[in-house]
């Protein structure tokens, strides 16, 4: 029997959301049981330094469930195997009040820029964050696999690293993630998680607009949000670096680039190998005119054996030494002018990458391009 083709389409949820749940907790709550045994403190209370951080987050929240947040943070470190909410609680030796400390990750999760701002200020307490006089980030998107009839904010996502065993789609919860990129002494440059946000399709918002008001945003829009809010809350620690946002060519796009620009902020992507891109005007054409006469092919020119140079830089841990092309172009991505790098790799492949000040170097848009890595890595992790 000859072997049936797979489908490219995206494939959709079979599952409808259940009806409400016919046990009402408010009727529970009219009733209080006295010999409900409830939680004070964790199994395995933590110490030392992760104890004072944790202190520190707790001032963000209501004092009257604060004291929670220790006991989660103890049974996170402590879980092992799948590490659901239900696995912290147990490990933290959570009782019969477990149903209160779901409300409470319910309501952390309300305030998770007050709490990413606490890590922040801790990080940069510890760290030193400037790499070579810039201030890097990290923005990308990952999905996370769900199981469950129906779990909400979930949909079908593309697979980014599909294995022998797995197919082009998964199921789950897409995360936009923003991490601050730093320099180990040993393991080179790290990425830092500071802040997610959950990317919901615009397909399934409809499910949950009636319940949570949930509106549509595009991953774009919640990167420009995520930036929005880092720059917010570096600038408030007194930190005035510029700063470099490094992404994929997923965010090489013009409703990502034109915010993150009006904030500020450099940023350094893959370009594609087919982008739209034009000279340089004339010096002497009209001071209005923003783009030049002619079309510039990628692949021409890294076919081209002229003009080719060599460079040394910082990559995933180690110097390299590669041949690369760089030139100013104009855009519509950014409706000016930007910088552009092809570097040539041993193997014999090219890659274009640019950047939106056409004043930066190439050693300085390899180095970050290559940094970015870090993200993947800690999405991997």
């Amino acid at each position: 029997m000859a072997k049936r083709k797979g489908s490219s389409r995206r494939p959709q949820p079979k599952h409808k959301k259940s009806t409400k749940s016919q046990h009402d907790k408010r009727s529970r709550l009219d009733q209080p049981n006295e010999k409900r045994r409830k939680t004070s403190r964790a199994k395995i209370p933590l110490t030392g330094e992760m104890k004072k951080a944790v202190a520190l987050m707790q001032k963000v929240l209501d004092r009257r469930i604060a004291f929670r947040l220790s006991i989660v943070v103890a049974g996170m470190l402590l879980a092992d195997d799948r590490r659901t909410v239900s696995a912290w609680f147990v490990h933290a030796g959570v009782q019969d009040d477990w149903d209160r400390f779901y409300d409470f990750v319910a309501a952390t999760g309300r305030t998770s820029g007050k709490l990413a701002g606490v890590v922040l200020r801790l990080i940069v307490e510890k760290i030193a964050l400037v790499i070579d006089g810039k201030l890097v980030v990290a923005l990308d998107d990952s999905p996370t696999s769900r199981y469950g009839r129906c779990v909400e904010g979930a949909g079908v996502h593309h697979n980014p690293t599909p294995g022998p065993a797995d197919g082009k789609w998964l199921y789950g919860h897409n995360w936009v993630t923003l991490a601050v990129l730093a320099r180990h002494p040993l393991w080179g440059i790290v990425a830092l998680p500071l802040r997610a946000m959950l990317y919901v399709r615009e397909k399934d918002i409809p499910a949950l607009t009636d319940e949570y008001g949930l509106e549509f945003r595009t991953k774009h829009e919640l990167g420009v949000q995520l930036l929005a809010w880092f720059l917010h809350a570096i600038r408030r620690l007194g930190i005035d670096h510029r700063v470099w946002v490094a992404v994929d060519g997923l965010y090489a796009n013009r409703p990502f680039l034109r915010p993150a620009m009006d904030l500020g902020m450099v940023v350094v992507s893959r370009l594609r190998k087919d982008a739209g891109l034009r000279d340089l005007p004339p010096a002497n054409s009209h001071k209005n005119r923003i783009y030049g006469h002619h079309k510039i092919d990628l692949r021409k020119r890294a076919g081209s054996k002229g003009g080719w140079q060599e460079i040394t830089y910082h990559c995933r841990g180690q110097e390299v030494t590669r041949k690369y092309k760089t030139f100013l172009a104009t855009s519509k991505l950014v409706s000016g002018r930007i910088r552009v790098v092809i570097v040539r790799f041993e193997e014999g492949g090219w890659a274009p990458y640019f950047c939106t000040d056409e004043t930066v170097g190439a050693r300085d848009i390899l180095e970050v391009a290559a940094a970015r890595w870090a993200i993947e890595e800690c999405f991997h992790d």
